[in-house]
């Protein structure tokens, strides 16, 4: 990501610095090289060395930097040394968000075949090669690709630059790097997440605008508004999709046919692997079980299965690369919706403290108002996990939660049981450990719940559950 204010620029690596030297002997000319090239001597305290790199960028050195080359004399640099500090004073936050730019031209320049135009204000225009062959589903002619970063990940930032800087010149469209915050091994998913980056590829290999959205001297107010939007529409379209690939995978790994629905997975008990509809699950179900069926190819069931989910899930428009996962912590009395290294939603819940087994299971049943009752012992939703008598429920204890008081299932409140209920289908892995998921809540504002319309009978009046409350 790009340094924010108060924050040191990111360093090259030895192998970085090699790699710049190395380009410089190939490409003497190159003032702008020079300049990055000296401000990283700079920043690693070699003066000697950054001032030589800087007289060789000759006027690069004087636009950036807005002073004398190191090799003019002392009594000009003496003669102009107040007035210049009293520019850089006025112009401090033009210049913190001129090392954006810098950041980018560096990525350039380590490309083979670069060029850049100056900025123009906050806008930087870059032209690259054409003939870069896409990845997979990764360009979108005419429309916005959404890339995710995590907040503090430089060398994820710079791998995403780079992906835009080598794709497909032939096709037009934005690029809009988003980013999200991260908390110990896990990045926290939002449903608003912030674009630092707007790409912008106009049509027939022009070169592209890069608008730092990220920093506020950015002159580009109606450009961010309009990212921050549309960056909410896709994280919502994206978490619908995962929901719905995570059905799918779940409903074929028990060796069933990809129904061409999904309603025809929302079916009474004990048919319900996942728990109603709505007209964006079906959409988004729609979408993928396409992709899904464009990857399957001849050969044994199984395999051709394996191939087309595999495939499904590298699909480069979408940030979540696995199935959705439960996590529960033990210690922190925390249940987790994940996906990779992802965190989507974080509970807090209601455990047994050494009767809570540790291990893996799966959600092989569930089921609405457990007992025939919303305000039972075990409330309106269950989820029995591998058929044993532990389970995920709700619970008629809400002091409960965040204790060890149960005699070995998972309590939850009621809205969050609910939404969880709706999230994950039979066939979810349910992982209980300890000391893994973060102590903050991530639990969505009510009107931003994720909600299906239920489907009717998913109650089991014929049985009597003695879940390990």
């Amino acid at each position: 990501m790009p340094p924010q204010s108060g924050q040191p620029a990111p360093q090259w690596s030895p192998k970085d610095q090699a790699y710049m030297k190395e380009y410089l002997e190939s490409h003497p000319d190159n003032r702008m090289a020079w300049y990055l090239l000296g401000k990283q001597y700079e920043r690693s305290g070699e003066q000697g060395k950054a001032n030589y790199c800087f007289n060789q960028a000759g006027d690069i050195y004087k636009a950036f930097e807005n002073e004398p080359l190191p090799q003019e004399t002392v009594e000009e640099q003496m003669k102009e040394r107040t007035e210049r500090e009293k520019r850089r004073r006025t112009k401090a936050a033009q210049l913190r968000a001129g090392l954006l730019a810098i950041l980018f031209l560096l990525l350039l320049v380590l490309l083979p075949g670069g060029e850049a135009a100056a900025p123009d204000g906050m806008r930087l225009n870059v032209q690259q090669d054409k003939g870069h062959a896409p990845g997979p589903q990764e360009e979108i002619a005419g429309g916005t690709f959404y890339r995710l970063v995590a907040a503090g990940d430089d060398e994820g930032y710079a791998h995403v630059l780079r992906r835009i800087l080598e794709k497909d010149r032939k096709r037009a469209g934005e690029d809009v790097v988003v980013r999200m915050q991260s908390d110990e091994a896990w990045l926290i998913w939002s449903r608003t997440p912030e674009p630092v980056l707007l790409a912008s590829t106009p049509s027939e290999g022009g070169p592209i605008e890069m608008l730092p959205l990220a920093e506020p001297d950015c002159r580009c107010e109606e450009e961010r508004q309009a990212a921050n939007q549309g960056a909410a529409l896709w994280a919502e379209a994206s978490e619908r999709r995962l929901i719905a690939k995570s059905a799918l995978t779940a409903y074929v790994k028990q060796g069933k046919t990809a129904p061409d629905q999904w309603p025809a997975m929302a079916k009474a008990y004990p048919a319900n692997s996942v728990s109603g509809t709505s007209a964006g699950i079906e959409q988004a179900y729609a979408e993928v079980l396409q992709v899904y069926r464009n990857g399957m190819a001849r050969g044994a069931k199984r395999k051709r299965t394996e191939q087309a989910l595999s495939r499904m899930w590298a699909d480069e428009a979408d940030p979540f690369r696995e199935p959705i996962r439960i996590v529960v912590d033990k210690k922190r009395h925390r249940l987790g919706v994940v996906s990779g290294g992802i965190l989507l939603r974080n509970y807090e819940v209601g455990l047994g403290g050494s009767r809570t087994p540790k291990g893996k299971f799966v959600i092989s049943e569930k089921v609405v108002n457990p007992n025939g009752s919303s305000t039972g012992v075990f409330g309106s939703r269950g989820m029995t996990l591998s058929d044993t008598l532990y389970a995920i429920h709700g619970t008629n204890e809400p002091d409960s939660i965040g204790r060890d008081e149960s005699l070995g299932c998972i309590r939850m409140l009621p809205d969050d049981v609910e939404e969880l209920f709706d999230m994950v289908p039979i066939g979810t892995e349910v992982s209980i450990e300890s000391d893994v998921l973060p102590g903050d809540l991530q639990v969505p504002d009510p009107e931003d719940r994720y909600r299906l319309d239920l489907t009717p009978k998913q109650d089991n009046p014929g049985k009597v559950y003695r879940w390990l409350d």
